[in-house]
C-alpha cells in the first residue's frame, strides 16, 4: 500500500501542475503528503572582493528568495486543506550539493517521490534533481511533465517491459496503481535478451495473477528511436501513465542515464513512473 509521499516543489511555472498532480495522487490513495521547497545557497564572490569577515553573511544569496518559497509552501498547504488530506511542508535551505544530498535521503522515507519533469528551455538549479533521485534515491519516482495540468489521470497505464531488473522494479512499485487501473498495456520494443528470458506474455500471466488484466504489443524501432515510439503508442491509446525502469550509473562523480530513460524524460508528454 501506499501511504505517504513527498513532493519536490519548483519555485517556476510548474509549480501549479505538480501541486494539482501530486494532491490528486494522495487522495486517490487516501495517502499523507509532504511538500518541499529547496533553496540554494550561493556565494556572490564579485560582492565579497575586499569585504571584511565580519561581514561576509552580506554576500550570500538565496535562489529563489526565501520569500517566494514560503509563499509556495503557504500555496501548497491551502490546497491540501481544501482537498482535505494529511500534509506537512518544510524548506531545504544550504548549498547546491548539500540540497541534492538532503532531497535525497528525505526522499528515502516515502513510498513515492513527486518530482517536475525539467525544462530544458529553462535551466533552473532543480535540473539535476530527477536523475540524482533516481539513481541514488532508492524509491519510485513520479515524474511530471512540465506541459502537464490538472489532476494525474492513471485509469490506462503502459508499462515499458524489456524484463531487465529496473523495469521489474518498476512494475512491482506500481503494482498499487496497476490494480487501481482500467486498462493496462505491456509493451516490448525490440525484444532484448532479457525480454526473451521474461517476455512480455509472462508478465501479463504475473500481473494476472494480482487482479490485474494486461494486453501485450511487441512494436520495433532503431535503437535511438525507441523513446520516440514508445510516446506516440502511449498518445495513440491515450495512456495516462507510463510505468518504465530507469537506467544509468554514476561516472566521476556525474550521472549517466541510459539512452531510453534520457530520451523519455527530456520528450515525455504523459507523467511517468520510474524505478531504478
Amino acid at each position: 500500500m501506499l501511504k505517504d509521499f513527498l513532493v519536490h516543489i519548483p519555485v517556476d511555472d510548474r509549480t501549479n501542475a505538480i501541486i494539482d498532480c501530486s494532491i490528486s495522487l494522495a487522495q486517490h490513495f487516501g495517502a499523507h503528503l509532504d511538500g518541499v521547497v529547496r533553496v540554494y545557497e550561493t556565494f556572490n564572490s564579485a560582492v565579497a572582493i575586499a569585504v571584511p569577515s565580519t561581514a561576509m553573511e552580506l554576500t550570500t544569496v538565496f535562489e529563489p528568495n526565501l520569500e517566494i518559497a514560503a509563499g509556495i509552501l503557504e500555496q501548497f498547504e491551502t490546497a491540501a486543506k481544501a482537498a482535505g488530506i494529511p500534509h506537512g511542508f518544510r524548506t531545504i535551505c544550504e548549498e547546491a550539493s548539500s540540497v541534492w544530498q538532503s532531497a535525497t535521503d528525505l526522499s528515502r522515507l516515502y513510498d513515492l517521490i513527486v518530482v517536475a519533469q525539467p525544462d530544458l528551455g529553462k535551466p533552473t538549479n532543480d535540473d539535476p534533481l530527477v536523475e540524482t533521485l533516481l539513481l541514488r534515491g532508492g524509491r519510485p519516482l513520479l515524474v511530471v511533465p512540465y506541459i502537464h495540468r490538472g489532476p494525474l489521470q492513471a485509469n490506462h497505464i503502459m508499462i515499458c517491459w524489456d524484463g531487465g531488473s529496473s523495469a521489474a522494479r518498476a512494475v512491482h512499485d506500481a503494482m498499487p496503481f496497476l490494480r487501481k487501473a482500467t486498462t493496462v498495456d505491456v509493451v516490448a520494443v525490440n525484444g532484448s535478451e532479457a525480454a526473451a528470458r521474461n517476455a512480455p506474455e509472462a508478465l501479463k500471466d504475473h500481473l494476472a495473477r494480482h487482479g490485474v488484466a494486461a494486453h501485450v504489443h511487441r512494436l520495433f524501432s532503431d535503437e535511438t528511436e525507441v523513446h520516440d515510439v514508445l510516446l506516440s503508442f502511449a498518445a495513440d491509446v491515450d495512456a495516462g501513465l507510463i510505468v518504465m525502469g530507469g537506467y544509468g550509473h554514476s561516472k566521476l562523480r556525474e550521472y549517466v542515464l541510459g539512452g531510453v530513460t534520457r530520451g523519455i524524460l527530456e520528450t515525455m508528454t504523459v507523467p511517468v513512473l520510474m524505478s531504478h
